[in-house]
Parts: C-alpha cells; structure tokens; sequence
C-alpha cells in the first residue's frame, strides 16, 4: 500500500513538472508536431521513471571492515502471522474505490468502442483508399476513428466546406491521432487520481486539432474559419473520435490565424532536456549503501604499515574508567581522512630499526589500543610474539603519537572500543640494507602454536569455514532454523550475533550470542541450531590447525 502511494505521488510529482515547462514554454506555438510528440512522451516518462531504481554508488563516511573470520550475514525470512483484525480494513475500502472507479472508466471505453463497431455493421460503408466512408443518419457531425471516416447527412461533400471538413478528418487518419486518444484515455482511466494527466489528455486533442486545421485551411484560412464558426454547434458522440467540431473554438482560429514565430523557438524546445534529465535523476538513481560482507585488504607499500581492522561483535570487554570498550560495534573507528590516511601516516612515521636491518630481524607486531569515545589513542599494547630488536617498540612508539581517530558508534552513541593493527615489518634479501625495508598488508599472523594448544585465535591466515562453503552454511541454516512463533506473533525481528570457538578438530564449544537481545526465542533458537551443526574446517595458522573464535550473524525477517 505504502510502495503503491509513494508510486503514484512520484508519478504526479513527475508529470506536474514536465507539463508546467510545456504550460509556460511551448503551448500555444506552431511547433504542433513537437508539443503533440512531447505530450505523449511526458506520459510515458511520467510512468515508467518511478519504476526504475538506478543504484549510484555513494562511498559511506567512515567505512568499515570486517575480519574474514566473520561470517556474511544470514537472513532467514518468514511470513508474518497476522493477528485478529477486522476483515474490512480503511486500506482495503481505499484499494477497493480505487479499483472500482478504475474499472468503470476501462468499461466505458470498451463500450465505446463497441458502440462504434456496431454504428459501422449498421451503416453504408465505402471502400475509398486509403480510409472507410461510413455514412449513417444517426452520426450527427463528421468525426474519424483510426481508418474510418464517419459522415453525417446534413454535411454535403459537394461544398468548400465538406471539402476541408474531409480534408482536417484525413491529417487524423494519416497522423493516427486515434492512437495517442486511445493511449490517453487508457492512461487516465487507470491513473483517473492524477489530475495532469487529464490535463493532458485535453491538450493533446486540442494539438491534433491544431495539426489537423493547419493543413486542410491551405491558403483558405478566412474561409476555413468561418466554416468552424458555422458549425460550431455539434455535439460529440464518442470521447475518443476526432471530432471536427472540437471545442475550444477560440484556440483553433488563433492558431490558425497566428503566423509569426515565436522568440527563442528552437531554444524552448532544446530547454526541455535539462527539466526532463533533473526529475529523471531524482527520481531513478538512488543512493545505493549496502555495505559488503566480507572485505578484506591485502597491498603492499614500501616504508609503511598494515593495518587491519579487527571488530568484534558487540560485548563489553573490560572497563576503563567505569566506561565499557566494545569489540565490535556498528560503526568502527576509523583514522581521520580513511584508510589512505592511515598508511601515509605509518609510511611517513614508521622507521625500520636499524639494529634489525643489521640483524635481519622481520616479523608481524600486533598494536592492540582502544579509541576511546573522543577518539583518543590509550592502552597501546603489543601482543604475541615479539619479534625483536626494538621492532615493537617503534610500532608502539608510531601508535601512541597517533593523532585523534574518528571514534566508534553503537547505537547512534560514541563509545569506547579495542582495535587491533597488525603491522608486518619484512626485509628483501635482494637488496641492500638500506632499501629492503618494507612493510605488507597481509592477513596477520599470531605466533605459532604449538600442537594441540589452548589458545584461542581471533585472527589467522586461513580462516575457518564451513563444509561445502557459504552457500552450504545458508542452506543448513534455512533448513533448520524454525522462526520462534512468539516472535512472529509479535512481529519481532532482527540480527541475532551469535559467537563460538572453532576448535582444531573442527567441533563447536562455547556457543553463546552477542549484542542487543531480541527475545521471544529468537537467541535460543539460533543457538540451538548452532549446537546441532555438524564440523567445519578448523581455522589455519602457520599451517597449523588452531582454536579460532567465529561470529555468525543471523537475521531474522518478517516478510508482510
């Protein structure tokens, strides 16, 4: 319902906009051939550009990441149980009205059209290429209808008069004006509630009568206006026919009487293109933010550093300074100017030691520091395996002089949260001691473990998966997830984290969810599901299986 009123209100917004321009540049102008083809295609444009949905990609404000370890997002949809409700709702009489006008206009149309097939079976009919003359004492004033001329017998063929009123009936034929009014009425009996296309529909008839008078008055245009002004007293039969008595009488003999041309005639008509190019634009392309699951980062720079992004999902780790840090949150925290600011801080900061170039000494450190709500570096720390000869504490030393960071959101509020910025320090045997200094962007790596170890990786070269692949893991999941009825009777939805370790031998412990709480059996049942899941392919480290810990977003949809 919603889709279809915001359909219909960009379709009067579009038309309005498209008629106004002909309305104050090109109505009343000679140029009838170009008004009568503008009119039919700010129709069609005004019904097709709402449809359409453009995506124009438009990079996000501080962009995120996320590990590989991290699962694409699973969504699970359900239909949504309706509650007791009325069976006659305000949008069910609204839809019913609407169909209802709609079909009464598409069935005076077929009746009209009936009603001409019959007129035709009940007249004498003349073959006279290339249209019909169908002559009956019912027809009251000359009119056409695609190839068939109808002919009153009060108008005699004989006379100047029913020489031009033949005459403006064939530039119908040969023009098939029938076409675009049978078009229109189609349109305005579907969209009967936009009042500019009935606007339209009008002023297109009036442009064919303007065609149509211009080439049967010739030379003669006293005299084929004075024969508009003797039978101006017709009366129509069909709403559809090209009536040579069509009102308004006064528009007809003006334009046919005008002979200048107008100021700026070729300039009016070219304006048109950046009216009709902006409500194109603002109507079709939509912003098209739909962040990437998986995104990973993997460049090499010489003299500078890689940084890895490594949110969690959403869990207070520890307190500081009675202040939650989170380890995944909606919005990460990101070095001012993006990703590129970033590195050239490092190249330009980071200063390979010189007693590890004279050793040889290369090797991953692993800067572990939070940002805090103000964007202020704290706690820089190094984990893992140190390297050696004064490796780590540059990286410490480049970390801690950090300027500010563009602070982490959770929930549209700023707040504290852990960051890891793994930076691989590596030498090129191939050159001297001075210029093999370089630094990659490379998935990094922990220090080795030693067989059957117990601790738990957050990050490794080879990342956990499970058997057969992302599409295995949806399917198992869509298989054997049941949406909790409690949540579907109160229309809970929504995205479910749920954490676990992958241990070596592939099996799942710890399994637990993270972040806001949905209720009504949507965690447990998420849970459930994990528990009964059958062994992945453990996480790799050094070639090494090793403990990894692995989020799995799970969302929950109600599709209505």
């Amino acid at each position: 319902m919603n889709l279809l009123l915001a359909y219909i209100a960009k379709v009067i917004i579009c038309s309005a906009v498209l008629y106004g321009y002909y309305y104050i540049a090109l109505r009343n102008n000679r140029f009838h051939q170009w008004n009568r083809y503008y009119l039919v295609l700010i129709t069609v444009i005004s019904l097709l550009t709402p449809l359409l949905r453009i995506p124009l990609p438009i990079p996000p404000e501080e962009p995120s990441t996320m590990m590989s370890y991290t699962s694409r997002m699973i969504t699970l949809r359900e239909s949504v149980i309706p509650p007791a409700s009325p069976a006659i709702t305000t949008a069910t009489i609204v839809n019913a009205g609407y169909t209802l006008v709609m079909a009464l206009l598409l069935l005076r149309i077929l009746v009209s059209i009936f009603n001409i097939r019959q007129l035709i079976h009940r007249s004498r009919v003349q073959e006279v290429p290339p249209y019909k003359f169908v002559e009956n004492q019912e027809i009251k004033a000359p009119f056409s209808f695609f190839s068939y001329i109808f002919w009153d017998q009060h108008t005699s063929l004989q006379t100047a008069e029913g020489q031009q009123i033949l005459k403006h009936e064939l530039v119908h034929l040969q023009e098939k004006h029938s076409a675009d009014k049978l078009f229109m009425e189609i349109v305005t009996a579907v969209y009967w509630i936009n009042p500019i296309f009935h606007i339209i529909k009008r002023e297109l008839a009036l442009v064919h009568e303007f065609m149509a008078d211009k080439k049967a008055a010739g030379e003669e245009v006293a005299g084929y206006a004075q024969t508009i002004l003797q039978m101006a007293f017709h009366s129509k039969q069909f709403s559809f026919t090209n009536d040579f008595f069509h009102p308004p009488i006064k528009r007809r003999i003006l334009m046919l009487t005008q002979f200048h041309t107008p100021r700026f005639s070729y300039l009016r008509r070219i304006l048109v293109l950046p009216v009709a190019t902006g409500i194109f634009c603002s109507l079709a392309f939509v912003a098209d933010k739909r962040p990437s699951a998986i995104r990973t980062l993997n460049t090499t720079i010489s003299e500078a550093a890689v940084m890895d992004t490594t949110p969690r999902k959403i869990t207070p780790k520890k307190e500081t300074a009675s202040e939650p840090v989170f380890t995944f949150v909606e919005q990460p925290p990101t070095f001012k100017g993006g990703e590129d600011s970033l590195m050239s801080y490092l190249t330009r900061s980071i200063k390979y030691p010189k007693e590890a170039v004279a050793k040889k000494i290369s090797g991953t450190v692993f800067v572990q520091f939070v940002v805090d709500k103000k964007g202020n570096i704290s706690n820089a720390k190094t984990i893992g395996r140190d390297p050696g000869a004064g490796i780590c504490q540059e990286a410490l030393r480049v970390v801690n002089a950090m300027p500010r960071w563009v602070p982490g959101k959770q929930d549209g509020k700023t707040v504290s949260v852990q960051f890891n910025l793994p930076i691989r320090f590596t030498l090129d045997d191939s050159k001297s001691a001075t210029e093999k200094q370089h630094i990659e962007f490379t998935p990094p790596p922990p220090p080795p473990p030693s067989p059957r170890s117990t601790e738990i990786f957050t990050s490794v070269e080879q990342p956990p998966t499970f058997r057969g692949g992302e599409e295995a893991l949806a399917k198992y999941l869509s298989s054997n997830i049941k949406y909790p009825r409690d949540a579907q009777e109160h229309g809970v939805s929504g995205t479910v984290s749920v954490r676990f370790i992958i241990l070596e031998d592939g099996s799942i412990r710890d399994i637990r969810t993270v972040g806001t709480q949905r209720g009504r059996g949507l965690e447990e049942e998420a849970i459930r599901v994990v528990k009964a899941m059958p062994k992945w392919n453990p996480g790799i480290q050094n070639k090494h299986a090793v403990n990894t810990e692995f989020n799995l977003p799970i969302r929950f949809t109600l599709v209505e």
